[in-house]
């Protein structure tokens, strides 16, 4: 066989082999991550909101975005703790849950939360004392803000579905909704997706605020990502604040930033997260 042609057949094994080697590693370059978004909103409202935010981690992970939201907070937790999501955007108390299931707490957002009830601009409303015979709206039992709301009507004396009736919505959006369209007298929510809501709709309601005050949403990552991804996701997040583009999404968010998860921030959410066990039992 000439020295050429056997060089020549020796060049096109070496060059598959390159290639071989080559395409898994390209392939998990490209491989899209999952972020999975607690259902606090529409699907569309969350995609939309988020989307500067999915946009810059493109950027900078070199990796497709693809978010995922759940038909209800019950499934969206379920999913948290299977291990269903790469990324995660939930509520503090499902955070502090799945920090024990492989997810690894990255940051929460600046803000406190507290949760707040929504009446009618004309209803006569203005105490806790007076949501005793009410129907109150709720995005979900599960949902931190209507936890910690019916507890603090429950420290005022009035006791669930006894002295005021409770109703679940899909959304804070559906809850907000119900009590414009006089469905609800009241709905248990946040100031997050009263930004979030269409205006027309946000004029045709007033705030009740409570004394509640705990840590928002937090940001996850899985620990199968690894040390060096979790920890470029991490750096990622930290520039998307500093861009135009995050300025004005935690603007109009109102989020403010993010700041680190405190072990102080754990122990504030224990009674949270015994309650949320209970309810999913």
């Amino acid at each position: 066989m000439p020295a050429q042609i056997r060089f020549s057949g020796i060049l096109r094994m070496v060059l598959a082999l390159c290639l071989a080697c080559w395409l898994p590693a390209a392939s998990a370059q490209q491989a899209p991550l999952k972020l999975g978004i607690m259902p606090f909103n529409s699907p569309l409202a969350l995609i939309r909101t988020h989307q500067p935010l999915t946009e810059h981690l493109e950027r900078e992970l070199g990796r497709k975005i693809i978010v995922l939201t759940s038909p209800d907070y019950f499934t969206h937790i379920n999913q948290l703790l299977a291990g269903d999501f790469d990324l995660a955007i939930s509520g503090p108390h499902f955070g502090a849950m799945a920090s024990q299931r492989g997810m690894r707490l990255l940051f929460r957002y600046a803000t406190d939360l507290q949760p707040v009830f929504v009446v009618r601009e004309d209803s006569p409303i203005q105490q806790a004392s007076q949501f005793a015979g009410k129907t109150i709206a709720l995005s979900s039992r599960l949902s931190i803000s209507s936890i910690g709301g019916v507890d603090w009507l429950r420290q005022q004396g009035l006791r669930p579905n006894v002295d005021f009736r409770v109703v679940e919505y899909s959304s804070h959006g559906a809850a907000i909704a119900a009590v414009a369209a006089g469905t609800a007298d009241a709905a248990v929510t946040t100031h997050t997706p009263l930004r979030q809501i269409p205006a027309d709709l946000r004029q045709q309601v007033r705030l009740l605020s409570s004394e509640i005050h705990m840590p928002h949403l937090m940001t996850l990552a899985h620990g199968r990502l690894g040390a060096p991804t979790i920890e470029q996701v991490r750096k990622a997040l930290l520039g998307f604040q500093k861009t135009q583009a995050g300025e004005a999404f935690f603007r109009d968010t109102g989020y403010r930033g993010y700041t680190a998860i405190t072990p102080d921030d754990i122990e504030k959410l224990r009674p949270f997260v015994d309650l949320t066990v209970q309810m999913m039992r």
